[in-house]
């Protein structure tokens, strides 16, 4: 069985049947190699991981027998993960444009679709403003007080936070 390598620039892709597998459907580039038109070849992913790419990045073909499979692609359009350790997930539309991406810094961050603010846990988030809730309606009824009675402000502010909500390893736009 011999082996060959390329680089292969795709120009369109396609879910179908890879002709001679007869596992399933699979993503199938159609591209040019450095000398030849038209040729295809199965794009392969690691388990749990697949992208369908856009047409006019490049990708490392290797052809095994009769099977050609790309397993790595490049697209120059799109920003490199800027620091050593940095890992970068992202899409594009179909000319290759970057539109979504989730940026796993060195230092254990997660920034998704940009970094300008944090996401919080939900139901901390509620907890805190349900006890400052609490608090407000105790506070109107006893600057109202009840059928006659004088005004008292609340002895103790307070202490309702939203600060445990906070996720600070991973922030969005």
């Amino acid at each position: 069985m011999k082996l060959f390598a390329n680089i292969f620039k795709i120009t369109s892709t396609k879910q179908d049947a890879y002709p001679g597998d007869i596992e399933g459907d699979s993503i199938i580039a159609t591209g040019e190699a450095s000398a030849s038109k038209g040729e295809t070849a199965q794009v392969y992913g690691m388990p749990g991981f697949i992208a369908n790419p856009p047409a006019g990045i490049k990708g490392v073909r290797f052809r095994i027998g009769s099977l050609d499979i790309i397993i790595g692609a490049l697209n120059y359009q799109v920003p490199l993960p800027a620091d050593p350790g940095e890992t970068k997930v992202y899409s594009t539309d179909g000319d290759g444009v970057e539109r979504a991406t989730a940026i796993m810094k060195p230092d254990g961050t997660i920034e998704i679709n940009g970094n300008a603010d944090f996401a919080v846990a939900f139901n901390d988030l509620k907890s805190g403003f349900d006890t400052l809730k609490s608090d407000f309606n105790t506070f109107l009824t006893h600057v109202h007080g009840g059928s006659g009675t004088p005004p008292v402000p609340p002895a103790i502010p307070s202490t309702a936070s939203v600060d445990a909500s906070k996720i600070s390893t991973v922030k969005v736009p």
